[in-house]
């Protein structure tokens, strides 16, 4: 470490010539002077090494010993300090730039949100603002408790939500609700009805009265499982003795059919072979700054591709401050393979099968495709087998 030391406190490389070369090391010994990096150059010349603030101390007991004392080098930290004493607009830049770090470090400039999942980090910035806190907030001013109770009236999803501020950083900590389980009220009477149509492949009846059969067909909105008991004479005349209400429950499973079509176009925009454009800006505390000519009109002719470079923090994190760079690219009419495009449907359309039939399944499929000039149109047509009972509520 003693090369730090000597790099802070500054060193100085001293020519000394003169008939008693003795006599001065022996006068500077007494005085307390320190020398290494010792080199004869003749014998009546060597050269020193001593730390900086000794210089005068030397050059003051050579000439006591008759010697001629030279500066040779100066290194360090004092000397490279020194190389900016006369410029005054560096020195006024300096401190400048302290000052606006100083202030800047009084301001929220970086704002995390942790411990939520459902709610987006979006939404929360979002209410935060709402309430005057966000991204360029002066930070020892804000009421933590007060914006918290705020946001958490405006956010029945969050359950609790605080803000730590340190410096520039703003960490909001949240927890979210837990939702309710989905129970359904069996004090209240039900039917269970068809959500679509359809053929009956199995009932499965725990509770009211099943009215379909094996085999029967069905439309939507019809009742599948009955929510009322009626009870009759056992002598066989059918007089109604009792009605009851309950809660229909059971599975109701049926083949059904489904029909999904999509198309799309086969001629298509690509960015084209022209000399694009580009255009540089800045971004402070989430406003943007063009300097660059009034280019709105190409965007809707153009492909545009924004590239931010922030600031980042030495952790990663990005400050509200960086540049953009805004490239226009003209596009050109391009076509589109017809079946690159047909598959592209085929795989658009069996995902969005699988996502409609849920807990079923596609019992069989058929596929047609339309080609014009203009554009593929897919179409597929399938059976499925579904749970179709659903539980309304009676009156």
């Amino acid at each position: 470490m003693q090369w730090l030391v000597n790099f802070l406190r500054g060193t100085v490389t001293l020519r000394v010539r003169g008939p008693f070369l003795e006599r001065y090391f022996n006068i500077c010994a007494a005085a307390g002077l320190g020398f290494w990096k010792s080199r004869q150059i003749s014998p009546e010349e060597l050269e020193v090494t001593l730390a900086r603030w000794d210089l005068n101390r030397a050059i003051a007991l050579g000439e006591k010993a008759l010697c001629q004392v030279e500066v040779v080098e100066e290194a360090g930290l004092p000397a490279f300090l020194c190389r900016f004493r006369r410029r005054y607009g560096m020195a006024a830049g300096i401190l400048l730039l302290a000052g606006v770090f100083l202030v800047l470090s009084r301001f929220v400039l970086v704002i995390e949100v942790e411990g939520n999942t459902a709610v987006p980090d979006s939404v929360i910035l979002a209410r935060l603002q709402s309430h005057g806190f966000g991204v360029g907030s002066y930070g020892p001013g804000v009421d933590v408790r007060a914006l918290s109770n705020s946001v958490l009236l405006d956010l029945e999803e969050l359950s609790f939500l605080t803000v730590n501020i340190t410096g520039i950083r703003a960490q909001v900590i949240v927890r979210e609700t837990e939702p309710a389980p989905e129970i359904l009220d069996r004090s209240r009477a039900a039917d269970i009805v068809a959500e679509r149509d359809g053929v009956i492949v199995d009932v499965d009846v725990t509770g009211g009265e099943g009215v379909v059969e094996k085999g029967q067909a069905v439309l939507e909105g019809e009742v599948l499982i009955s929510g009322m008991l009626v009870n009759e004479r056992g002598d066989g005349s059918g007089e109604v003795t009792s009605v009851k209400q309950v809660m229909a429950r059971g599975e109701v499973w049926a083949m059904t059919s489904r029909t999904l079509r999509a198309a799309t176009p086969l001629q298509a925009l690509r960015p084209g072979a022209e000399e694009e454009q580009t255009g540089w800006g800045l971004t402070i505390l989430g406003r943007r700054l063009n300097f660059y000519g009034n280019s709105s009109n190409l965007d809707t002719g153009c492909d545009k591709m924004v590239i931010l470079y922030p600031i980042t923090l030495p952790d990663g994190e990005e400050l509200p401050f960086g540049l953009w760079k805004v490239t226009w690219r003209p596009w050109e009419t391009a076509s589109v393979n017809a079946e690159s495009a047909e598959r592209y449907l085929r795989r658009c359309l069996a995902r969005r099968l699988e996502t409609l039939v849920e807990d079923g399944r596609v019992m069989s499929s058929r596929w047609q495709v339309e080609q014009t000039a203009e554009a593929v149109t897919v179409t597929v047509e399938a059976q499925c087998l579904e749970q179709i009972g659903r539980t309304v509520y009676l009156e």
